[in-house]
């Protein structure tokens, strides 16, 4: 497809008029308020979701966190990957009380923090002014990690239609550089000249969400993937700070096997990848009224995107259903 130059952020996704400002661009919004949209207080309290993820992903190791309000409660994971072994050495996965247990922030901007903490475990991600500041302290699991943002890194916002919701506000920043320490156990990585990616999301979604994620990075290039939620509003390759837009993509699982491979593609031909794992997380939450459910391999794609080979990017690919 043609390289289209980003218009920037709006200053807000909903404008003075009241109209949600839909469309893809570059940078940052200000804060996200969707207190003017939607049929009432009780539904936007029952739709609005928000979440903010950090990935790292090194040459020996991927670590992640995230902090996701669901209105009714507050939830948090993190993770560190040994890729030497292909092992999971930690894996958190946390829920408490809405306000209580933190908050995810209303926007991207300097200042902006998202925190979780309860049960001995604290989790932030903070837009400093050296970069954003990432930490993870518990019994198991220890991330101190500062992810700057060098000339190559680029944000895409995507406000998008939810079907079955209202609308949504994505911001997607690849190409930070991360330096600091991962630990669990007797295991500790150097995270030095990883690559990093954050993810803020803030929405009126539908009940029920469901995803496939592609999200992956090496040296020169970046690809970030959905397959269904807000399709292809935050499809895109970064490549020397500049983002190029990329269509819908599909993915097809060889069988229902956790560690089986993936084909990524669009029916034109501009994005053909093939995904093998090295390892993989699962997830089955059901709480009666709310479902979570996801397997997230962590691993390798190679192929083509516009017609150039992206050689090996390191990644991870997520199938994703919820109901809250």
């Amino acid at each position: 497809m043609p390289d289209v130059a980003l218009p920037p952020a709006p200053a807000a996704p909903v404008g003075e008029d009241g109209q949600i400002q839909f469309g893809r661009y570059a940078g940052e919004t200000g804060p996200i308020d969707w207190s003017r949209a939607g049929p009432g207080r009780l539904w936007r309290f029952l739709h609005w979701k928000r979440w903010q993820y950090a990935g790292v992903i090194g040459h020996d190791h991927v670590a992640a966190l995230a902090i996701v309000d669901l209105g009714w409660a507050m939830s948090a994971f993190a993770y560190l990957f040994d890729r030497r072994s292909a092992r999971v050495l930690a894996d958190l996965s946390l829920l408490g009380l809405p306000r209580a247990s933190g908050r995810v922030a209303n926007d991207v901007g300097l200042g902006a923090r998202s925190a979780f903490h309860g049960g001995g475990t604290s989790l932030s991600i903070d837009h400093a002014p050296g970069g954003w500041q990432v930490s993870v302290r518990s019994r198991s699991l220890t991330i101190e990690a500062t992810l700057e943002r060098v000339p190559a890194a680029a944000t895409i916002c995507a406000i998008a239609r939810v079907p079955g919701g209202l609308a949504n506000c994505t911001h997607k920043t690849h190409g930070l550089v991360a330096r600091g320490v991962a630990r669990s156990g007797r295991e500790a990585f150097d995270l030095g000249g990883s690559v990093a990616a954050l993810d803020h999301t803030s929405g009126l979604l539908a009940r029920r969400t469901e995803w496939r994620w592609a999200s992956a990075a090496g040296p020169d290039h970046a690809i970030n993937l959905v397959d269904g939620f807000q399709e292809p509003f935050e499809n895109a390759v970064w490549s020397g700070g500049r983002i190029t837009l990329l269509p819908p993509a599909r993915f097809e699982r060889e069988s229902a096997a956790p560690m089986a491979a993936w084909r990524v593609r669009s029916s034109d031909g501009s994005v053909d990848l093939a995904f093998e794992p090295e390892g993989v997380r699962m997830q089955d939450k059901n709480l009666g009224f709310a479902v979570s459910r996801f397997v997230q391999p962590i691993g390798i794609y190679r192929g083509t995107v516009l017609g150039q080979d992206v050689g090996r990017l390191s990644g991870v690919l997520e199938d994703h259903v919820a109901r809250w």
